[in-house]
């Protein structure tokens, strides 16, 4: 019984992470959205209002908004909800889509350690230049490019755990029951 237990306890930590690692980005992203507007509205009222013009503004939107799109791509990996052209892939057998999406997600894997690689290196040599307006290190705009390379590692790995575990491999799948159906 005691075994049963702890594992039950684990599997619930694991969920309770994995929930906190998808909706954390998310949280994040709707309220940099949300401040967004609100420093974008701020700087409209008071250059056209009282003819002041805030420099740091439009640095703050800049900063805020690299740091939505970044984000809001790693949330696309782990949605897969980016582009994708699935026609041909649907007329596939089954055996054969699963084989893409296996192959689609060990080149996602892939991309996204060399895309943080990569985001590594940038930020390594932007931490010298500043943004004048805020007066920070230019390295913080940098660095969501490197927070959504991890995002993006785990959520391609674990699209792949999925794809290789046979679990359901798009949000949107159509499967072969629903096209039986529609025929």
């Amino acid at each position: 019984m005691q075994k049963l237990d702890t594992a039950s306890t684990s599997l619930e930590r694991r969920s309770a992470l994995w929930y906190v690692l998808l909706r954390l980005p998310e949280l994040i992203t709707a309220a940099l959205i949300a401040l967004l507007v609100i420093f974008l509205s701020l700087a409209v009222v008071s250059r056209y209002l009282f003819d002041i013009g805030l420099v740091w503004s439009d640095e703050a939107a800049r900063l805020m908004f690299v740091w939505i799109v970044f984000i809001g791509f790693a949330i696309g990996v782990r949605h897969r909800a980016h582009i994708g052209v699935e026609w041909f892939v649907d007329l596939l057998p089954r055996g054969l889509r699963r084989a893409i999406t296996v192959l689609q997600d060990v080149a996602l894997l892939v991309f996204s350690i060399f895309f943080f690689w990569q985001s590594i290196v940038t930020v390594r040599f932007s931490f010298i230049q500043m943004l004048p307006g805020l007066e920070i290190s230019i390295a913080w705009l940098y660095m969501a490019v490197a927070v959504a390379g991890v995002l993006m590692i785990l959520y391609s790995a674990a699209n792949l755990w999925d794809s290789l575990r046979g679990r359901s491999t798009r949000t949107d799948a159509v499967g072969e029951d629903a096209i039986r159906q529609t025929e």
